[in-house]
């Protein structure tokens, strides 16, 4: 199958599938007239490599899952060095989301300090209290925003 059938049945773009050539992920058979040939085989291949991206794993890393299949497992992730990608990956991700949760407690003290540093001078009204103290993401609780309201009412108050 040329290039372009191999895009649609692996829902990729002809670009994205040079690019995994171009890496040594898959090797076509190449005609004199210059066209590339792809196997049943190589469907696979590039199914996996995007599903591997997917779930976080640079597509540069899903060599060793590539392997496992060339040396005969039935899985991409049959082998230890599989095993190992996943671990290095979970491993990044978990490092990624300490990161994330130490710069949003940090956001977070900050806010409370500022919070308290204007409350002892000048009151902030209702909704711009809550606005302030809720995520950017919309996440935030209206319950949330309730307590940190009674929390500046509080401390304003106890003065």
């Amino acid at each position: 199958m040329r290039i372009g059938e191999l895009a649609r049945l692996a829902q990729l773009s002809p670009k994205a599938i040079r690019r995994y050539e171009a890496l040594g992920l898959v090797a076509p058979e190449r005609h004199p007239n210059g066209f590339r040939e792809y196997d049943d085989h190589t469907v696979r291949l590039v199914r996996e490599i995007r599903s591997l991206n997917r779930l976080g794993i640079p597509v540069e890393e899903t060599r060793p899952f590539l392997d496992c299949l060339a040396t005969g497992g039935e899985h991409v992730d049959d082998c230890p060095a599989s095993l190992a990608e996943y671990q290095r990956t979970i491993d990044a991700l978990t490092a990624e989301i300490d990161a994330l949760t130490a710069r949003r407690d940090a956001l977070t003290d900050r806010l409370r300090e500022a919070a308290h540093r204007h409350n002892a001078t000048r009151t902030l009204p209702w909704p711009t209290a809550v606005s302030a103290l809720q995520p950017s993401s919309g996440r935030g609780t209206t319950r949330q925003a309730e307590r940190a309201h009674d929390n500046l009412t509080e401390s304003k108050e106890s003065r």
